[in-house]
């Protein structure tokens, strides 16, 4: 995250892989949990909700195509990882903002999660793969919005209410709240300093 079509200005956003290694998450996670690194708690998954609700908060099918390593590159993308795009339009509908739709054709790196917290979250999770599709979609910047990030239609949301819509979505895909706890931590810390590229001011809702 974000986009890799998405306009990168001086200061980067920090994709999850950075900002959790940054924190030695990891180690904070093994401490507020209770678990040891050579346990993997999360590998058998529990829904937490019925299909219906689920599907009522995911409603499109997930359909993404791999970008090749030779697209990446001619598009200058970093090579170190796996871009996808968007074969249709994909949807979460959150109770809170209402639906955020990303695009047909939106490129994303979903949520690269590195080797030491592979006991906690896996890249291909299903607690966050699906709920870093809206997140990076709200990392993009807009450039019909003065190249700023965080908007659902003419709605502008702050950095910490984008992280929590990432969280939010990982609540319906069977994330605990300590995991939502530590992934929420680490984007938010680790991306302030685009801060100002969200809006600026108290929580809307």
């Amino acid at each position: 995250m974000p986009a890799p079509g998405s306009e990168i200005p001086a200061a980067q956003p920090i994709d999850l892989a950075t900002a959790l290694a940054r924190m030695d998450v990891a180690a904070n996670l093994r401490q507020v949990s209770g678990r040891g690194a050579g346990v993997h708690p999360l590998r058998v998954y529990k829904p937490s909700v019925p299909e219906t609700e689920f599907n009522k908060r995911f409603p499109s099918p997930y359909r993404v195509e791999s970008v090749s390593i030779y697209e990446a590159d001619r598009h200058h993308w970093e090579t170190d990882r796996s871009y996808w795009q968007f074969m249709q339009n994909f949807q979460y509908v959150s109770p809170k903002w209402g639906t955020i739709e990303i695009p047909k054709g939106f490129y994303t790196d979903f949520a690269s999660v590195p080797p030491q917290l592979h006991s906690f979250v896996d890249d291909d999770s299903p607690i966050i793969l699906l709920p870093s599709a809206p997140h990076d979609f709200l990392f993009t910047k807009q450039k019909d919005k003065n190249y700023t990030r965080g908007w659902i239609g003419d709605v502008q949301l702050s950095l910490t209410e984008v992280n929590e819509v990432l969280t939010e979505a990982m609540s319906f895909c069977g994330a605990e709240e300590w995991i939502r706890d530590g992934v929420f931590l680490a984007v938010e810390i680790a991306n302030q300093g685009i801060k100002n590229e969200f809006r600026i001011g108290p929580k809307l809702l």
